[in-house]
């Protein structure tokens, strides 16, 4: 018996010492699994794009926000501290499920390992905020 799948699915695989991943949001659904060391993510609903200063169009990189999210500038970019977002620490053998959409932030908290797997399609709740903000 054969399967058709009818959606892209990406694996891929990332290992890390020092690493920071800017904030950003993938327009697919994402799954992060830890296999060694530890992950810091930080995760703002697509609702918060507003506060986060996107880098606007036709950037390639408008996806991601302008705020340094390691030493934020307050007087540059005001409303980021009224940013609400979600920390977690992401530990082996876990797995963080990222809707399409969602910003995140990722600093590696030591040497670690992490698999993701990413569908090339994006049904999401989330994509008329997006578009709200302008990022379509």
């Amino acid at each position: 018996m054969f399967i058709i799948l009818k959606q892209l699915i990406y694996l891929t695989s990332f290992i890390g010492n020092v690493l920071c991943i800017e904030c950003h949001y993938d327009g697919t659904p994402n799954f992060a699994a830890s296999v060694g060391g530890l992950r810091r993510w930080i995760m703002a609903a697509p609702s918060e794009c507003d506060k986060l200063y996107l880098l606007q169009k036709p950037s390639p990189s408008s996806r991601h926000s302008e705020v340094d999210w390691s030493a934020p500038d307050n007087w540059k970019y005001p409303k980021f501290k009224e940013a609400r977002a979600n920390e977690i620490i992401l530990q082996p053998g876990e797995v963080l499920y990222v809707p399409s959409f969602w910003f995140h932030y990722i600093v590696s908290l030591n040497i670690n390992f992490q698999c993701n797997c990413r569908s090339g399609q994006s049904n999401s709740r989330y994509s008329s905020t997006i578009h709200k903000c302008g990022k379509f």
